[in-house]
């Protein structure tokens, strides 16, 4: 008898332990699923950090961002790469994954039916949604291909882009397509101010989702087994102070075509001397793709420069689509981004007077961009 009330309660244990093991296995996988980007917007909302309809545009864009990388892992075998033949507005040549990566956001944020006006770095003009043409939803803007002169040589790209609030753009029906055109592009144009959301999705050794809703900086890494973005990383900051690696990041190429006191910070970048350590300098890493180099100042620290030369005297990079989104992440992660001659307007304040105006950017760690300021001011 004792033998089998043993045995009894050996199983009564084993089975407890299984019950304890599933339970456990069930919190664990309830916490993965708590990890992917749309349950983790589905609670954003839920929390009253963003509305329905602004997370089924990022999860349009989300959807948009798996496909291009898809692309772009399988471009020289799909004939991909090269040249398209034309240009886009700012006056870049464009590659062939510019325009299929740009018809793939067009169709997922068009389809979404929560945006009326679109900004594309490869169109021309607004694109006006079929849908939802003057119903006051959002503005969504986007570069398909950041850094597409890398993609021959499969060097870091991604796409980047801005969700602007609603604004208005109401549609008379007696207007004609051009004073159309004409209020809904006047609506496009607004500061960096009146993102509601920004982010980029960078495509590398793993394709990552970084995303802003004004409430702290998140990344997501693809997961490509489930085919779902994963957080990889939570409420970032840009390292500072002791934490912060002393990084420059820069067309190296073109400083001598810049102002000559920004010759000479860079010149004190590379001694040392910038910040009183004399015979310890900086270090200097370019790729050349604004996401790219963003995305390392953002984990690592430091500066990234983008001034104005005598052959781009407004810079080169789009100010509605590519540098205030930016900008709007590095305050969000606690970081500075600025422009002009003294390096001390906030980027985000800045109203553009085009969908296509250009913009200069200097972004990174506050005490790497505040030391830039006051050497301006000194020199």
């Amino acid at each position: 008898m004792m033998m089998m009330k043993k045995s009894c309660s050996t199983r009564r244990t084993q089975k407890k332990r299984f019950y304890s093991s599933a339970s456990q296995e069930q919190q664990t996988t309830n916490s993965s699923a708590e990890k992917m980007l749309s349950i983790w917007l589905t609670r954003q909302a839920q929390l009253g950090n963003l509305d329905d309809d602004l997370v089924i545009v990022i999860n349009s864009i989300a959807i948009a961002c798996k496909q291009i990388m898809s692309l772009v892992k399988a471009a020289p075998l799909q004939g991909n790469i090269g040249l398209a033949g034309g240009k886009n507005e700012s006056g870049d040549e464009q590659k062939k994954l510019d325009v299929i990566a740009n018809d793939i956001f067009l169709n997922a944020v068009q389809k979404c039916g929560r945006s009326s006006v679109i900004v594309t770095e490869e169109e021309d003009h607004p694109v006006l949604s079929a849908t939802n043409v003057g119903n006051g939803d959002y503005v969504v803007t986007f570069d398909p291909i950041d850094g597409s002169s890398n993609i021959d040589a499969c060097v870091t790209t991604g796409a980047i882009f801005g969700i602007y609030s609603p604004g208005e753009c109401d549609i008379d029906p007696t207007q004609s397509a051009e004073e159309i055109m004409k209020n809904c592009t006047e609506n496009a144009n607004q500061s960096g101010e009146n993102l509601v959301a920004a982010g980029y999705c960078m495509f590398s050794s793993s394709c990552v989702f970084m995303i802003t809703t004004g409430h702290g900086v998140f990344g997501f890494t693809l997961d490509e087994q489930i085919g779902e973005f994963v957080m990889s990383h939570e409420k970032l900051q840009i390292p500072d102070g002791k934490d912060m690696k002393r990084i420059y990041s820069g067309n190296n190429g073109n400083v001598q075509l810049w102002a000559p006191e920004l010759r000479e910070y860079v010149k004190q970048l590379q001694t040392g001397e910038i910040d009183g350590r004399k015979g310890d300098p900086w270090s200097y890493r370019y790729i050349g793709a604004l996401i790219g180099d963003f995305h390392r100042t953002l984990l690592y620290g430091g500066i990234w420069l983008y001034p104005p030369d005598v052959k781009a005297t407004e810079g080169k990079a789009r100010l509605l689509y590519e540098v205030a989104p930016i900008a709007m992440i590095a305050e969000q992660a606690n970081g500075m981004a600025t422009r002009g001659k003294m390096a001390d307007e906030r980027v985000m304040e800045v109203k553009p007077m085009s969908i296509h105006q250009k913009s200069p950017m200097f972004v990174g760690s506050n005490s790497a961009v505040l030391g830039l300021q006051k050497f301006l001011k000194e020199h």
